[in-house]
């Protein structure tokens, strides 16, 4: 993905990001180029992605985790509540289970995601650093 389709995708409604990609392509065609806007650039762009396509996977693992904590204690609260009400423990235990197994999917999805933003933001200050241009790599 390049920086001009990356930048369309992660952008929100204000369009500051694409102002501020327009002002470095400006610059980068007058061959003024400025590093540390472009560290600056780089780094708010994947402050974005963070923020749009990362956390969403962390909220959902603490969402399932709370679930399945709380499926967890009604199954094993409800024979003492309730002692005629033993059908729907298995059932709660299997819910339970699925919710801290999908708890442990979108945690590891959550890391996954962010360890590869990680990655692409140390690339592309690698990149800024060795004076390479950054709007025309992917």
């Amino acid at each position: 993905m390049t920086i001009r389709s990356r930048t369309a995708t992660l952008d929100d409604v204000s369009g500051e990001l694409a102002l501020t990609l327009a002002k470095l392509e400006m610059e980068a065609a007058h061959g003024t180029a400025n590093a540390e806007e472009q560290v600056d650039f780089v780094r708010d762009l994947s402050r974005a992605a963070l923020e749009k396509e990362v956390r969403p996977w962390r909220s959902r693992a603490i969402r399932a985790l709370v679930f399945g904590l709380a499926c967890l204690a009604g199954a094993l609260a409800l024979p003492a509540v309730q002692p005629a009400a033993g059908r729907g423990i298995p059932a709660l235990f299997g819910l339970a289970a699925l919710c801290l197994v999908a708890a442990g999917v979108f945690f590891g999805v959550f890391l996954q995601r962010r360890r590869r933003e990680q990655s692409w933001l140390r690339e592309k200050e690698t990149a800024i650093a060795a004076g390479r241009a950054i709007l025309e790599e992917r």
